[in-house]
């Protein structure tokens, strides 16, 4: 892409402050957001360095581990008895009707049932896609799992204990893994983009 994905321009943020942004405005409390080596770099041109509802954190691995393993550094980070948002960075920021959307399912989902669903996952013309919203009892099943185990193939297992959601943008199931993918998707804005010396 030329740059660190997580600091691409998406309207007037940056990528990964955009995500952090909207995760706030629907009602996180917190957002953990994981980095590699080029953490405080990232960390100081996001704009998010003063942000106290942000943590950092730091996957040592993160060259030669896969998602599931920075996905655990960041729950670890954050309250183990509460539903949490995952989202890979390199993903078009959703609206946040979307996210309403399936935050009201997940609460609908638990009204009176001895076991709440596993996670909310909004859909797109039947196609998965992100953010997921996460319970306790998925989090515990992907501490239980083995390093390089694929978040994906414990959804796809987990599919009579899953919400799934369909919303009103496609977004939800775009991935921005080439410059023409970005181009097509981000919004237009003031942001710059930031190259590292």
């Amino acid at each position: 892409m030329g740059t660190t994905k997580a600091l691409l321009p998406w309207g007037s943020r940056s990528l990964v402050g955009a995500w952090v942004e909207r995760f706030l405005a629907i009602g996180a409390s917190r957002v953990a957001v994981v980095v590699g080596d080029d953490g405080e770099f990232i960390r100081s041109a996001a704009g998010l360095a003063e942000d106290a509802a942000v943590t950092w954190v730091t996957n040592p691995e993160a060259d030669t581990t896969g998602p599931r393993e920075s996905l655990l550094l960041g729950l670890d980070a954050l309250p183990a008895d509460e539903p949490a948002w995952f989202t890979p960075v390199d993903v078009p920021v959703v609206d946040a009707a979307a996210l309403r959307s399936v935050l009201e399912a997940w609460e609908d989902a638990l009204g009176g049932r001895p076991t709440g669903p596993l996670a909310a996952v909004p859909t797109w013309e039947g196609a998965h896609g992100h953010p997921v919203l996460a319970g306790p009892d998925l989090v515990s099943m992907l501490f239980q799992g083995e390093r390089g185990d694929r978040i994906d193939e414990l959804l796809a297992w987990a599919t009579r204990r899953l919400v799934l959601v369909p919303v009103q943008t496609a977004a939800v199931v775009r991935n921005m893994n080439e410059p023409a993918d970005y181009h097509g998707l981000a919004p237009t804005g003031e942001f710059p983009v930031v190259q590292r010396d």
